[in-house]
């Protein structure tokens, strides 16, 4: 199967939500439900893909946007109308571009040496690995004698310990894993990547986000008003996900398309625009035929 890899490189922090709860964050990111890792929605990328690609390549307008072909206004090209609904589809009709969810690939972590480092774990890599058909190349003995895999010396203090928010971890330098990465054509450091166990990836991922608290002001008095005030989880900036893009009947030119439209812009994600939540890098790599 003809498939593209694609990444999402967040720029600022993300808040893609679940809904309120009783919890004591009122409005928590979506996570998947075995894992606890974060995760963006096929529907929030496929959504503001499907938007923006209306509006730049079929020159749809924001006040008479058709959802379906015969609502094509006349001043757009028809043949351009009809693509882009084959493309994404429309009522009950499926599109032809099928984009899965936005898994976690590195999540970045505060570090005592080099500021932050990106971290993953075994599970995500596998998971990658089966998705993409890309290995990434470390040696997993030295990780159950180790605590951690680090890409270089970097973010490691004394040749021996990563230190991450209140952990430490015994590490091994590996530079497999480095040109791993460097192959991925991501826009990070590669010398600051740490392989940790799955158990310490999953408490990172899940107590380690952001959590702003915030308010509504009442305009006659300057304070707070009453019951306004809650707190709202986003995903760190420079946390990197990827999906994978391909279509439902083969078509490698409508592949093309999408991943060409797509391919080194910046799309906003998630809620909070306002706010400059969201606003994430997208890039694309050619995936393996299956």
């Amino acid at each position: 199967m003809n498939k593209k890899i694609t990444f999402y490189h967040c720029h600022t922090p993300l808040h893609i939500g679940s809904g309120t709860t009783l919890d004591i964050i009122d409005l928590p990111i979506q996570r998947e439900a075995h894992t606890d890792f974060p995760v963006i929605p096929s529907t929030a990328i496929k959504g503001v893909i499907r938007a923006e690609y209306g509006l730049e390549e079929s020159n749809f307008s924001l006040d008479d946007f058709p959802e379906k072909p015969e609502a094509c206004p006349e001043t757009v090209n028809q043949d351009k109308c009809e693509e882009f609904f084959d493309l994404f589809g429309y009522g009950d009709k499926e599109g032809d571009i099928i984009f899965t969810d936005g898994k976690i690939l590195l999540f970045p972590v505060k570090s005592v040496k080099g500021v932050f480092a990106w971290i993953t774990c075994p599970l995500v890599l596998e998971r990658f690995e089966r998705d993409t058909g890309i290995k990434i190349n470390f040696n997993e003995e030295n990780l159950k004698n180790k605590g951690a895999i680090v890409s270089s010396e970097e973010p490691v203090i004394n040749n021996q310990y990563l230190v991450l928010e209140e952990l430490s971890f015994e590490v091994s330098i590996d530079n497999d894993l480095k040109n791993s990465f460097d192959k991925l054509g991501l826009d990070i450091d590669t010398k600051k990547i740490a392989v940790l166990p799955n158990d310490s990836f999953r408490y990172f991922v899940k107590n380690h986000t952001e959590v702003n608290a915030r308010t509504r002001i009442d305009q006659t008095t300057g304070t707070v008003k009453e019951g306004a005030l809650w707190y709202e989880e986003l995903v760190p900036a420079e946390t990197v996900f990827y999906n994978l893009i391909f279509s439902r009947t083969e078509n490698s030119k409508n592949i093309e398309k999408i991943t060409n439209f797509m391919d080194s812009k910046i799309f906003q994600f998630g809620g909070d625009e306002t706010l400059g939540r969201g606003f994430t890098k997208v890039s694309i790599l050619e995936g393996k035929n299956e």
